[in-house]
C-alpha cells in the first residue's frame, strides 16, 4: 500500500500469497523465485526488528492461549468481529496532517546507531537533510542475530521498544491519529455491516505504543504465514499496518 493509506490485515493470508509478496518486496520476477545470493545483506538473523514486547522467538508451547470466547459473547462478554470487518480493506488520511515519516525518521535518528542503526551515507537526520528516507535506514546484522548465534537481537529490540515507549512526539500524534480517523473508519465499517447502530456508543481498547517494525533487506529471513492468536493475540483483535516506506 501507499503511503497514506492504512491496510488492514487479515488473519487469512496464505503462503502462496505471502511468497508471491515477499518476491516483490525482494525485487523477483516471474523469471527467478531467488534473489541473488551475493546481494543479500543479511544473511543470518530474523527478518524483523520489533519495538514491542514480544517474544522474538515462536514457540506455541510458551505461549498462555485466550479462553476463546463464545461468538455470542455470553461467557466473556465479548462479540467476535463480523467476517466482512476481517477482510483486507483500505483507508486513505492526511500525510501532512499525521506526518508519522518525520516522527519515526527523528524517533530512530535518536537511537544509537550500534544498536539500532543509522541512514546510509548520512549519518544522522539532523543534518538539515529533509530529504531522509526511511528507505535508507540501515539496521547492524549483529542486531538481528540472536545472542546465542554472537548478535544482539534480545537488546535491540527492547532498546527500541524503549525508544518508542518514551517518544512523546510520536505517541501523541498515535493517539491523535486513531481517535481521530482509525476509530471512526472502524466504527463506520461496523455500522455499514449492521454489527453496529449509528447512535450507539461503543468502547474500543487499542495497542500502546503500537509496534513499530524494521525490516531491512534485501535478506534472507522471511516472515512465515501465521495468525496471531497462535502467538497469545485474543480472538476478535483486528491488525492495522501503516507502510512508512513505498517498497
Amino acid at each position: 500500500h501507499k503511503q497514506g493509506e492504512y491496510a488492514a490485515a487479515t488473519t487469512t493470508t496464505t503462503t502462496k500469497k505471502l511468497d508471491d509478496m515477499t518476491a516483490r518486496l525482494r525485487g523477483d520476477t516471474a523469471d527467478t523465485n531467488k534473489f541473488p545470493e551475493e546481494l543479500l545483506k543479511y544473511k543470518t538473523g530474523i527478518a524483523t526488528l520489533r519495538g514491542a514486547a514480544h517474544r522474538v522467538s515462536f514457540s506455541l508451547k510458551h505461549r498462555k492461549h485466550d479462553p476463546k470466547p463464545t461468538r455470542n459473547g455470553r461467557e466473556t462478554k465479548t462479540t467476535w468481529l463480523p467476517s466482512a470487518i476481517r477482510n483486507d480493506n483500505t483507508m486513505e488520511f492526511d500525510t501532512s496532517t499525521y506526518d508519522f515519516h518525520k516522527v519515526v525518521v527523528d524517533l530512530l535518528d535518536k537511537c544509537d546507531s550500534n544498536i539500532v542503526g543509522q541512514f546510509k551515507d548520512q549519518g544522522s537526520s539532523s543534518n538539515g537533510n529533509s530529504q531522509v528516507r526511511l528507505e535508507d535506514f540501515e539496521v547492524p546484522p549483529k542486531s538481528l542475530t540472536r545472542s546465542c548465534q554472537g548478535g544482539c537481537v534480545e537488546d535491540a529490540q527492547k532498546y527500541l521498544s524503549d525508544a518508542v515507549a518514551s517518544n512523546t512526539a510520536f505517541s501523541d500524534l498515535f493517539d491523535r491519529f486513531v481517535v481521530e480517523v482509525m476509530l471512526p473508519h472502524l466504527k463506520d465499517r461496523l455500522i455499514k455491516v449492521g454489527a453496529l447502530q449509528e447512535e450507539e456508543t461503543t468502547k474500543f481498547y487499542y495497542q500502546c505504543p503500537p509496534t513499530l517494525r524494521l525490516q531491512p533487506g534485501p535478506a534472507r529471513a522471511i516472515v512465515r504465514a501465521h495468525h496471531d492468536a497462535e502467538y497469545g493475540h485474543q480472538n476478535g483483535e483486528l491488525n492495522f499496518w501503516m507502510p512508512l516506506t513505498t517498497r
